[in-house]
């Protein structure tokens, strides 16, 4: 769907299928990394319940810094700043490891933290895109709903149309356009004359 240059900024969840593809930026969904950090917190080693306290500090400053810029009390070049020092936090944490070395589940989301450097904060460089990706999951549910409903495609080529029609409904719905209208409007582009409706 989105091609193999994609322009714009593609922010998912850690599921493996977003790795290869190519974008502009990246913004990893803090939420999800967010649950997890939460549930470390009941760990029975001291180690893993401190570090998902720490990060959390973390990841709590930086949609600090987020919704200050979006009420104007800091500037896009502020906000820039701010990610570095998030960064420098990040990275202390890291450093700070405890003598028996860190227990098995931090040390793994330490290695995934490490692995999407560039992923996690892109938000506070481009502040138009959100820390999470809660409104793709939200916009998810009505194609999960049809496929409970339809039993769900019986072919490539309709699970292809499917998708991309539920796509192109969403975007109509996020940008406040009338999907009919757009949709002839798009008919009409491919030298095809629309269908006779009343608007």
């Amino acid at each position: 769907m989105l091609g193999a240059d994609f322009k714009g900024i593609l922010t998912s969840d850690c599921y493996s299928a977003y790795f290869r593809q190519s974008a502009m930026a990246k913004q990893k969904c803090l939420a999800h990394l967010e649950r997890e950090l939460e549930s470390l917190k009941t760990s029975r080693f001291q180690a893993n319940r401190e570090f998902a306290a720490d990060v959390q500090q973390v990841l709590a400053t930086a949609r600090i810094h987020y919704r200050h810029y979006h009420a104007r009390n800091l500037t896009l070049e502020d906000l820039g700043s701010k990610r570095t020092e998030v960064e420098n936090s990040l990275q202390k944490i890291f450093k700070a490891t405890p003598k028996k070395g860190w227990p098995y589940d931090a040390q793994r989301l330490i290695n995934r933290l490490k692995r999407h450097w560039e992923e996690w904060f892109t938000f506070l460089t481009y502040p138009e895109v959100k820390p999470d990706n809660n409104d793709a999951e939200r916009a998810l549910r009505p194609i999960v709903i049809h496929r409970k409903v339809s039993g769900g495609a019986r072919s490539d080529w309709g699970a292809e149309l499917v998708t991309q029609m539920f796509s192109f409904l969403e975007t109509m719905r996020l940008q406040g356009q009338n999907a009919i209208v757009q949709l002839c409007e798009l008919f009409s582009l491919a030298g095809r004359s629309p269908p006779g409706l009343e608007m």
